[in-house]
Order: C-alpha cells, then structure tokens, then sequence
C-alpha cells in the first residue's frame, strides 16, 4: 500500500521575527550625529541669550524711565544708553565722548536712523536744572522722541565682532 505523502508534510515553519535591538551600525551613526546637532542647536541659543542679557537690561531700564513719565531726566536715557556701549563695544569707549559725538557714535552704529531732529541745545537740556529745562526744548516730545530712538538703538545696535 500506498502511503499518502501529503501526510507526511509538516507545516511551514516561520523565522523569527526581527528584532529591533540591537540596532544597526547606521543607525548608531545617525543617533550620534543627531545628538551631536541638539547638543550644538541648544548650546548656541544659551550663548546668544547669554550675549544679548545686556540688551534685554537695558531695554527694562528704558521701559522703567518710560513708565515714569517726562519726570525722569532725560539724561537718565543717556545713562543707560552709555552702559549699554561699553558692553557692546568694549574697546571703544564710547562713554567718554560728548554727547553729540556720542550720538554719532549711537548713529554709526545702527542700521536703523535714529536720534533725528534733535535741538541744537541738547547737552544743556540734558544738564541744567530743572526749572531750566522748562525753558530750554527739554519737552515731552523730546523727551519721547529720544526714549523711542534709545529703544530702538538697543535692539537693533550692530554688536561689535569679538575676537
């Protein structure tokens, strides 16, 4: 007799299924290179908000003298404005110059016009007293005017290239 020889057939055995670990050395390579790109994207945003800090003191000095009002002199502006030089340009001593060669120096330093239709009488608006003031162009428009060309002087200034 005859065997069957279907009966003899065995089902079909599977291979296992693939695992996913341990991975491939391709994928070790791009992990690594990932990980190597994170590390640099969020190590260069700490140094550029570490850079700017200065601007955004500056910027709360100058909403503080906003907030309060025209009472604030006017050379408080100046003040935080100097300050805010000698960071950005350490080697080049901008607080030392007068003030009208000291807002050239604000100027030239911005891409953005600012510090426009300023009196010619400025650095005594910016020094006498304060009955004097009421007499020279030390108004509420000036003092808005030049509050405004602060602000935008902070965050727009060209920063000088550190070695």
């Amino acid at each position: 007799m005859e065997s069957d020889p279907l009966a003899q057939l065995r089902d079909i055995h599977l291979p296992e299924t693939i695992s996913w670990w341990p991975l491939a050395p391709g994928w070790w390579v791009l992990i690594i290179l990932l990980g190597l790109a994170t590390g640099w994207i969020i190590f260069k945003a700490v140094q550029r908000k570490r850079a700017n800090l200065y601007r955004r003191q500056a910027t709360a000095k100058l909403l503080e003298i906003e907030q309060s009002g025209s009472s604030a002199p006017l050379a408080d502006i100046f003040v935080v404005l100097k300050q805010t030089a000698n960071i950005a340009y350490p080697n080049q001593q901008a607080s030392s110059l007068s003030i009208e060669k000291f807002i050239g120096f604000l100027q030239s330093s911005c891409v953005t016009g600012i510090f426009t239709d300023l009196p010619d009488n400025l650095s005594s608006a910016l020094y006498s007293s304060s009955d004097q003031q009421t007499q020279t162009s030390n108004t509420p428009a000036l003092h808005a005017k030049v509050l405004a060309s602060a602000k935008t002087w902070v965050i727009e200034h060209k920063q000088e290239a550190k070695p």
